[in-house]
Parts: C-alpha cells; structure tokens; sequence
C-alpha cells in the first residue's frame, strides 16, 4: 500500500473548491424540431447531459474561460462550438441528419453493444474508468452478463463456454492472437486499447451470419471512421511508460503510439506467489494510418510486440520448484476499405495477417511455436428506405502452426496447416414501424474436407419507444482449437444451437435487460489422457447443454452525478467434454456471477471516483483420492476493486487504481499429479493468483494546440 500513500500525499495538497456555472439549451434536427437523446459535453471533461424529449438539457461546470462544446447523436452529424463560460450560458444547435448512418434501431438477443453507437450499453471510457478492468477490454466486458473471466489465465469465457469458443475481430477482420503472452497461472490482457475503436459489438450468442467458427460468442472491434486530431500524449505510470503522436492532413491522418512496461520495479513493492527471475517486460508499437475521402474511408493499423518473462513456481508433477521462461513476439497488420456507392450502396474490402513467434523454456525442454494467420474479406450492403436492408459477402481464412518438443532426449516436429473459405447472406426487415425481422445463412467449406450450413434468424417487437422484445436462433461451427489441432487436424467440427429470449427496457439514462438462454452442444472434443497431447486420443463425440437467465440494470438519472449499473448472470452448464467421464458442470463455469459497477463524478475536485464489486460462487473440481467425479466446489470468491481519476490541470491527469482491496485470498481450483505416491495417493494443491491485488497509479499529459484536450478519455 506504499503507492497509495504517496498519491494521497500528492493529491490532497491541490484540492481546492471551485464555482459553479450553468449551461442550458435546446438541441434541434432539420426544421427546427426538438432532438432527444443527443449527449452534449466540455471537450476533456466529465461535465455534460443528454437532451430530454423537448430537445433541452443543462449541467453545471466548475470549468471557466474558453471551452469547447461537442455534441453528438446517433444518426446525426457532430457539432461543436467555442464558448467563454461565465454564469449562465444558453445555446441552440442544430445536427443535420448523417445519410451514411445505417444503423440497427432493435436489439437483437444475445447482442451488447459497447461504444457511440445505437443501444450501446457501455462506452469506451466505461471500459477504462471501471474500478478493476485497468483499461482493459476483457476485464471490463466481465462486468457484463454472460460472460465470466477465468480468474488464473485471465480469458473471456462466455455462457458456459470455455475460452477458446470466443473469437476477436477488429473492423470485422479476425485476431488469431487477442490476448498477451502467458503460462502457468499468470493471467494475460488483451493486446489492444479500447480507444483505438469507436465501438465494439459482443454477443453472447445468436450473432449475426457475417461471423463464424465461433460456438459462443464473437467480440467485434470497429474502429473511428474520422481523421484523429493532432496531438501528442504522454504517460508516466507504477509499471512502465508510454508516447504517443498524432499528425493530421487535409485527408488523413497518421497516429503512432509506443508503450514499453516493466514490472520489475512494482513486484519489489508488492508481494508475489511466485518467485520471478525476470518480471515480466513488454515493447510494443502501433500505429494507425487514415485517409478519407467524400466516398470512401481507409484504415490501416498495425502492431508489433516483443514480450518476456522468467521465474520460478513451485510444480506439483516434479515436486519441486521449476523454472518457466517465455519469450514472444507478434506482428499484426489489418487493413480496411470503405466505398459508398449509388443507391445506398456500401461496399467493404480487407485483409488481416497475424504473426506469432513464441519460445516456451519448462522444465528441461523447450517448445517453440510459430502461427501465420491471414484473412481476407468482401461485404456489399444494401439499404432501401428504412424497411429493408440487406448485406451478403464472402471471406477466406489462412493458418498454418509449426511447433516443436525439445528435451535432452528426444525432439519431435509437428503442426497444421488449414483453410477455411466461408459465403454469407443477412437480410433485416422492418414491418408495420415495430416488427423487426432478421433472416440469414452461412456455409462454410475446408477446401472439400468438411462442409457446413448454418441458419440464423431473429424477430424483435418494439411494443412501444421503451419496451422491446425479441427471439434469435442460429447454428454455430468451430474448428478444433489450434492447441489440439497440432496433434489432429482432422476431427469433425464442434456444433452449438442457440435459443435465446430477450426483453429491454430503456429510457433516458436508465436501461434494463433481461435474457433466457439455451445453447445445445454436440460433436464436442474428448480425450483419454489428463492432458491434451501428442499420444492422446481424441474424438468428437461429446454433448451437452447450457441454459440460464442474464440481467442487466443501469441507472445514471435517479442521482445527480452518480451511475451505476448491475450484472446477474445464473448458469446451468452440463457437458461430456475433454476427459470428463460423464455430463457434469464444466471446472471452469461459475453457476452464479454477480457485480456492480459504481461511478461518481465529484466536481469541486475535479475527480470521478469508481467502486466495483463481483462476486462469483465456486466452480467444481475432481478429486482423484475420493469416489466419484467433480465431487466438490471451491468457495465463493469476492472482489472489491476501486479507482480515482483526478484533473489536476485541463491536460494533466493522475489516475489510481486497486483490486481486492479485502485481500480475499481466492482458491480457482486444484490442482493433482497424474501419477499416485507409494500410498495410491494423488498429491495436489491449490490454485490460487499470483498476487493479492494489483495496484496502478499514473500521470498523463496531452500536448495539443487545443488546450482542453486530455487522456481523461483514456482513463
């Protein structure tokens, strides 16, 4: 807790009241008519409001001089305009419609979206200020129902599948490698900021026929389709350091932003489970490349990462502490075309590659693995007035892993190499001004090897401007996952049927969602051995189902400054998978998943303060000592996170951030040796984090000819 000693020290000399003035207005569309629902804010600030159903809004700010106003609203052009605050200011603007905005008024079951976008449930900066998720996309979207975050390797498990049932995109193309290097119980992140994208779509099943190969869910990451502004931005922080720079022409623009981290400096100050040799160390460059055009929009962006770590954890298969040592390093490029044609047409073309090279050191042997991705993508989408629109395309994916096992004896040398070519068709309809009815189809085909047809379909009924419900179906196919495709490429598809009913209630500033779910599994993944390997046997003939109930409640209206918001998630998962010996509840599905989100925005001092809390009941686990299969459950675990964003000057931030702040000491599971002691006694132990809590405290400065700009987005 010595960091957060420091930043109360630092911080409390500089607080001071300040006064308060008025904004209020009316916000119009074309003819004059009063805009719901357009957010109105001061650039760099937390000071804003949503227009009411007259168009009017007001909020209160403790900022003076000249600020910039921005308002934005789905469907409509942004504006923005100067203003020297005082007192009591009163504006009038009017947003002139966006005819490129095609955008879905209805949610669809199974659907969260995230971002400046219709029925967005979080916004980027809801990712990076929730008390937890430390800026990262995974662990915020655990805040949502239906998904859950292994707690010891830190993946997205979503609706009683495991991780590797969730595929990431970005712009619609896919990432072979979402998340950052990791062994043995040292969870990872995943690769990209939030605020590289404009939005993200993550659906809990029942997703759209534009994506596949994924059982459970697909998160899709869509980036700006805007020029960034110039600027430049530094961050100072408890784990490493970060630069960015922006430049802008009259058509594009170029960002370029480099971060390097180190944990060697924080390990020292906070106790660890584990013994590291060399903490962890990461470099990692990105940049995106932007040009628009009246009729098109190009995006370039790319990402290159070098990673290691080393260190020493005690092993119960050896008995005794073994060294680990990873090194990694992965390129990333995607490139993406928009055209707006004739007619209310849109055409889209891209192509991603992907490039891992990672070397393994346990034990006495090595295993280095290479992966090659690459997918290549072509959409067409269609809009007649506002009933009917349609879009149809066709994609090919490319991946080929070369692997090897080294130990002093031995070496063997083996992988995959695969393609997939996949068509697809969507069509929306809207009937009678409320009926919504989605219909499409996906067929898949591995070059002759395995073929696919999948349906999808959805109907949803807006009874009236607050209250929707709707049904989505669909059948859903994945390959074998690259872990277990480098011993057999050649087993049958998994296969997963989605039901799921949906009902929404939303208003200004208040939304609540309530799903029913089932997920019918067959032709899943079995072995014979404790662990995947080399000598395994593996078939497809595993089952099961998964059903539940998801809710989500969220509130910014009932008190001034203060949200909220509420996940529930109830899972009943029964599975004949991996080597389970009959359909149980799967080791790594938690039947109860409970949090809550708080924010608060304190003006006098210039800060928002955040508290999450999630709690989580006890998974499963088989004790080979005692009769029976997956006899018992770990306990229930809780988690009491909190962070702090302060504006110490318009383009100066200080951000702090602290899970567990209990320091609960959560067991994930156990963990037994494959062979029995001269007693016929399996030896096992506990598995539990590396590290209590973790604890984060930065500052970031913004350098830009617009003096109110500032990373508090970022935070």
């Amino acid at each position: 807790m010595r960091l957060f000693t420091l930043f109360l020290l630092f911080i409390f000399p500089i607080i001071s009241k300040a006064q308060t003035a008025e904004i209020i207005g009316v916000i119009y569309q074309k003819g004059k008519k009063p805009l719901a629902n357009a957010n109105i804010y001061i650039d760099g600030s937390y000071d804003g409001a949503n227009s009411d159903s007259l168009g009017r809004f007001n909020f209160k700010t403790t900022l003076t001089g000249e600020q910039l106003i921005k308002v934005s609203a789905i469907g409509y052009q942004s504006k923005q305009q100067l203003i020297q605050i005082k007192d009591t200011i009163y504006l009038e603007m009017i947003l002139q419609t966006d005819q490129r905005s095609i955008e879905e008024v209805v949610v669809r079951a199974g659907q969260f979206k995230v971002g400046q976008q219709a029925n967005a449930v979080l916004s980027p900066l809801d990712i990076v200020t929730t008390a937890g998720s430390m800026g990262n996309i995974i662990a915020a979207l655990d805040k949502l129902p239906g998904a859950q975050i292994a707690g010891e390797n830190g993946r997205l498990m979503v609706r009683g599948g495991d991780p590797s049932e969730t595929q990431t995109y970005i712009n619609g193309l896919r990432v072979a490698q979402p998340y950052t290097a990791s062994t043995n119980g040292v969870p990872v992140r995943g690769r990209f900021s939030p605020f590289l994208f404009k939005g993200t779509s993550f659906s809990t099943g029942g997703y759209s026929a534009e994506f596949g190969n994924a059982l459970s869910s697909i998160l899709n990451l869509s980036t700006d389709l805007n020029l960034a502004e110039p600027k430049s931005e530094i961050s100072i922080s408890s784990v490493g350091l970060g630069l960015s720079n922006t430049r802008r022409w009259k058509n594009s623009s170029l960002s370029m932003n480099g971060t390097y981290t180190n944990l060697a400096p924080y390990v020292k100050l906070v106790n660890q489970q584990i013994d590291w040799i060399k903490p962890y160390q990461q470099a990692n460059a990105e940049g995106i490349f932007r040009n628009k055009g009246d009729k098109h929009f190009f995006n370039l962006y790319s990402a290159v990462s070098f990673e290691k770590f080393s260190f020493k954890d005690y092993a119960i298969e050896y008995d005794e502490k073994v060294k680990t040592a990873i090194e990694e390093k992965n390129i990333y490029l995607n490139s993406n075309y928009l055209r707006y044609l004739e007619n209310n047409w849109k055409w889209e073309m891209g192509g991603s590659f992907g490039y891992a090279n990672k070397r393994l050191n346990y034990y006495n042997f090595q295993i280095p693995t290479q992966e090659y991705s690459s997918h290549l993508k072509t959409l067409w989408r269609k809009k007649h007035n506002n009933q009917l629109q349609y879009s149809f395309g066709a994609e090919h994916f490319y991946q080929k892993v070369d692997e090897q096992f080294k130990d002093t004896t031995q070496q063997f040398v083996y992988g995959f190499k695969r393609q997939l070519l996949s068509t697809f068709a969507e069509m929306q309809y809207t009937a009678f001004s409320r009926l919504y009815i989605t219909a499409g189809a996906r067929y898949n085909n591995q070059f002759r090897a395995q073929q696919s047809l999948e349906p999808r379909a959805s109907i949803g009924y807006e009874i009236n401007s607050n209250h929707q419900v709707s049904l989505s179906y669909g059948i859903f196919h994945q390959q074998i996952r690259e872990e277990i495709a480098k011993y057999n490429a050649n087993l049958d598809w998994q296969k997963a049927q989605h039901y799921i009913f949906n009902y929404s209630y939303s208003r200004k500033n208040q939304m609540l969602r309530l799903e029913l779910f089932q997920k019918d599994y067959s032709q899943l993944l079995q072995y014979d051995s404790a662990t995947p390997n080399y000598r395994s046997n593996f078939q497809t003939n595993g089952y099961g189902t998964v059903r539940g109930v998801d809710l989500f409640w969220r509130d910014s209206k009932s008190i001034k400054n203060f949200q909220y918001w509420i996940s529930y998630s109830y899972t009943d998962a029964k599975k004949l998978e991996r080597n389970y010996q009959y359909a149980v509840q799967p080791d790594y599905v938690a039947k109860h998943y409970f949090s809550i989100v708080t924010k608060y925005w304190y003006a006098p001092i210039r800060s928002q303060l955040s508290l999450t809390n999630t709690y989580i009941s006890g998974r499963p686990f088989n004790n080979p000592n005692e009769s029976g299969f997956m006899q018992f459950k770990t306990s229930g675990r809780n988690d009491l996170s909190f962070s702090w964003s302060y504006l110490l000057t318009q383009q100066k931030i200080i951000f702090f951030s602290v899970t567990n702040i209990l320091g609960n000491e959560p067991i994930y599971g156990y963990q037994y040796r494959s062979t029995p002691d001269q007693h016929g006694k399996f030896a096992g132990e506990a598995i539990r984090p590396n590290a209590k809590r973790f604890v984060f405290l930065g500052f970031f400065w913004t350098i830009s000819k617009n003096r109110k700009d500032n990373q508090l987005d970022n935070l």
